[in-house]
């Protein structure tokens, strides 16, 4: 898949261009309430396209999002469940310091798996 630019809050690429993960990159600097909704149900649809096409490894970066709250936590939740519902991974990268307070006290740095960068998450590809 061709880089692309989806109502410029996030791209998708190929990881390598051999099919074997998807990264999508967030665009926006705040992921919260203003944006979640149309965010989230643009996210699950490429997301569930790509799951039926037999892609099973997931990678959000979240390098340029700066702010998050409860209703970007529940975009990223719901993404999981429908991810780990066909079978796949989903892995988080690129978060601030803030970002990374917010999930080790709401205790989802034990639900997702995090990883430093999207190369580091490529990597981590099982």
């Amino acid at each position: 898949m061709a880089q692309s630019d989806l109502a410029t809050r996030f791209t998708v690429r190929d990881s390598r261009g051999d099919g074997a993960a998807l990264v999508l990159r967030l665009l926006d600097s705040h992921l919260n309430y203003a944006s979640a909704d149309d965010l989230k149900t643009r996210l699950k649809e490429v997301v569930s396209e790509n799951l039926s096409r037999g892609r099973r490894r997931f990678v959000m970066d979240l390098t340029d999002v700066a702010v998050m709250d409860s209703c970007g936590l529940a975009v990223l939740i719901s993404l999981k469940k429908l991810v780990d519902g066909q079978g796949g991974e989903l892995a988080l990268a690129g978060m601030c310091g803030m970002i990374r307070r917010l999930f080790s006290l709401t205790k989802l740095d034990q639900a997702f798996e995090i990883r430093e960068s999207a190369d580091e998450a490529l990597e981590g590809e099982r």
